[in-house]
């Protein structure tokens, strides 16, 4: 299994020393979760988070839960979002995810996006497949 180096994570969402998000995940082999509050410079139309921003958030989270149940190293294959309500900027939003099914080639996981009020503003489903062997020195 290949191992990951946390200290020097690049990731937009979840790396510390870079530009970015900087979620922290946490949880256990029943799923993950994190909150954030998105910064006025990742909005899409006035006052709201972009929609891409998002997209990377439950993204992460569902590679982060798969990471988490399985010590795997996933590649996203494909992913299906619902936005449900607008994530206005600065708002504390919580992202949540869960392993659906795991198997060896295919993974798939979901993910949800609330806001302070408990209302889900995002649903996704990500199924993903295992990092290609020659990746695998560089992850």
């Amino acid at each position: 299994m290949a191992s990951f180096d946390w200290e020097n994570n690049v990731c937009f969402v979840c790396g510390s020393d870079v530009p970015g998000l900087h979620l922290k995940f946490s949880g256990d082999n029943s799923g993950v979760q994190a909150q954030t509050r998105i910064a006025p410079a990742y909005q899409g139309f006035v006052g709201m988070v972009h929609g891409g921003i998002l997209a990377g958030v439950v993204d992460d989270a569902m590679w982060h839960v798969i990471h988490q149940v399985a010590d795997d190293f996933p590649v996203t294959a494909e992913l299906t979002i619902r936005y449900h309500v607008p994530c206005p900027i600065g708002e504390t939003l919580t992202v949540r995810a869960r392993v659906l099914s795991y198997r060896r080639r295919l993974m798939v996981a979901q993910a949800t996006i609330t806001n302070p009020d408990g209302v889900t503003a995002v649903s996704a489903q990500g199924r993903f497949m295992p990092l290609p062997e020659g990746a695998r020195s560089s992850a």
